[in-house]
């Protein structure tokens, strides 16, 4: 099975516990620290990526990190799972996924502007309006200045895609003149 399947169906099952619980708030708090442990140590990714590592040597440094550490349970018990499992590499994509869970249970999609210049924050508003009237959900963006952009901005939010740069605009005038020529 692939490890983004896989990560989808542990995502939402630590997803329904939380909404059981009421912590689905503490639950992303907790599974993003430890995501960010992990993503920045080197060492510590390796210990869990790798094969000659038992499972139980995976869970009982699971338990002796996390002692003290987490503040709710399904966190513990969920990383004890992954543990035994021997499915800790997957953790980075669980943490991905149970966000998507959260954000789809609010109605929000989240997106990516790159831009030419970095946009203020009158303009970033205008664009979060917009996208939002179209896809009629709650929007939250990231942005990032790309060079490569000539001009404009494109914003890629769920599936959608919002191309206003001038490149795109160029290319749109040179295929509409082709067809008049034709």
């Amino acid at each position: 099975m692939k490890s983004n399947t896989l990560a989808k169906r542990y995502a939402k099952a630590i997803f329904s516990l939380a909404t059981e619980n009421g912590s689905q708030d503490k639950v992303l708090n907790d599974l993003r620290a430890l995501a960010d442990a992990f993503d920045s140590d080197s060492t510590i990714r390796a210990f869990f990526q790798s094969p000659m590592v038992t499972p139980a040597q995976k869970l009982a440094s699971v338990n002796q990190a996390l002692e003290g550490r987490v503040s709710t349970p399904e966190v513990i018990q969920f990383l004890n799972l992954l543990a035994k499992k021997d499915r800790l590499s997957i953790f980075s994509e669980v943490v991905d996924a149970f966000q998507a869970e959260i954000d789809a249970a609010n109605n929000v999609c989240r997106g990516v502007v790159k831009s030419t210049t970095a946009l203020g924050p009158s303009e970033r508003t205008q664009l979060e309006k917009t996208v939002e009237g179209v896809l009629k959900k709650k929007v939250i963006m990231t942005y990032k200045v790309d060079p490569s952009v000539i001009g404009g901005l494109v914003a890629h939010v769920g599936s959608h895609t919002f191309d206003d740069s001038l490149s795109t605009h160029l290319k749109r005038m040179s295929e509409e003149l082709k067809r008049r020529t034709i």
